[in-house]
């Protein structure tokens, strides 16, 4: 299902932001499409379907990152506009249960930002019990912005990357967040960390050894 889904954006890559863009935000209403995999296939795509030129990738994440935005702001105004209404309904009462409520409002109070920037590395009920239970509290709207857009920013650049660069074993990433979600993301951030402190320091000593050969 999802190999056939990325083929057919694939084949027609010129149109993928819209595509992506409009299912990023169907997803935020909830429905059952991954955020995580969207991200992670718009990278590929972007690495291996797209014409060439940077300005269509820097395009792709654009929506990509649009529609991730959007979607938090339609789960916190489904909380905000319904508020215990909410619980009328099936769907909801399995995300916000009173003990994964409880645990984020005193996430909100004692982590603040931080609660959305490992809330948006969670995948699935998590990230959309983060959104709603946001609007459901009343937390002011400009503040959630803020919070979440920094979140945002964060994980979808994160992700698309991941996407990107291992465009060629995406189906082994897929699988890997599919069955370890957030600490499957956490390993390998830690990976590409110790990678890029590695050729840092390399690249710095052979700059410190290129500038002492000058003097």
């Amino acid at each position: 299902m999802i190999d056939a889904a990325f083929t057919y954006i694939c084949e027609n890559a010129i149109h993928a932001h819209w595509i992506l863009f409009l299912l990023l935000l169907l997803s935020g209403l909830n429905l059952p499409i991954s955020e995580d995999i969207l991200l992670l296939g718009g990278g590929a795509i972007a690495s291996t379907c797209l014409p060439k030129g940077n300005e269509y990738v820097i395009q792709l994440y654009f929506w990509i990152f649009l529609g991730c935005y959007l979607a938090a702001w339609e789960g916190y105004w489904i909380g905000r506009i319904l508020g215990p209404n909410l619980y009328r309904f099936q769907l909801f009462r399995s995300l916000l249960t009173q003990q994964r409520l409880d645990k984020l409002r005193h996430y909100y109070a004692k982590y603040g930002i931080f609660t959305f920037i490992i809330g948006r590395f969670f995948p699935g009920g998590v990230r959309s019990a983060l959104f709603l239970s946001s609007g459901l509290t009343k937390m002011p709207f400009p503040l959630f912005i803020l919070r979440d857009g920094f979140a945002c920013l964060l994980s979808t650049f994160t992700l698309f990357n991941i996407g990107y660069h291992f465009a060629a074993n995406i189906n082994t990433v897929f699988k890997g967040v599919q069955r370890y979600g957030f600490w499957f993301l956490i390993l390998f951030l830690i990976a590409i960390t110790v990678i890029l402190i590695y050729y840092g320091y390399k690249y710095y000593l052979q700059y410190r050894s290129k500038k002492n050969n000058t003097q």
